[in-house]
């Protein structure tokens, strides 16, 4: 399924991210219809572009990365967003173009 390879590459890419120390993280255009868990663990990462996914939600743990800048959730599915968006005290920009949300 193309969706568990997409999952697939999501983890490979997060975890290349947490041994590098990175502070930018791609996963656009990967179908992801939801977020590993383990982005949770990129606490340094500033820039996070999930753009052109089929995400319906976002996983609490996105309230650990304290460091968010600049998060882009273009061209998905959300309905809603996790409350504890609210807590990434270092966000700046927060783009939702074309997402069905209705909260």
């Amino acid at each position: 399924m193309a969706t568990d390879k997409a999952y697939r590459e999501a983890e490979q890419r997060i975890e290349k991210a947490r041994q590098e120390g990175a502070t930018e993280l791609d996963l656009r255009n990967l179908g992801l219809t939801e977020l590993p868990e383990a982005i949770g663990q990129l606490s340094q990462l500033q820039t996070l572009d999930l753009n052109d996914n089929q995400l319906t939600t976002l996983p609490e743990v996105i309230g650990n990365l304290s460091q968010l800048q600049w998060l882009n959730l273009d061209n998905n599915q959300l309905t809603t967003l996790p409350e504890v968006i609210g807590q990434l005290s270092q966000l700046q920009s927060l783009n939702l173009d074309n997402n069905p949300l209705t909260t």
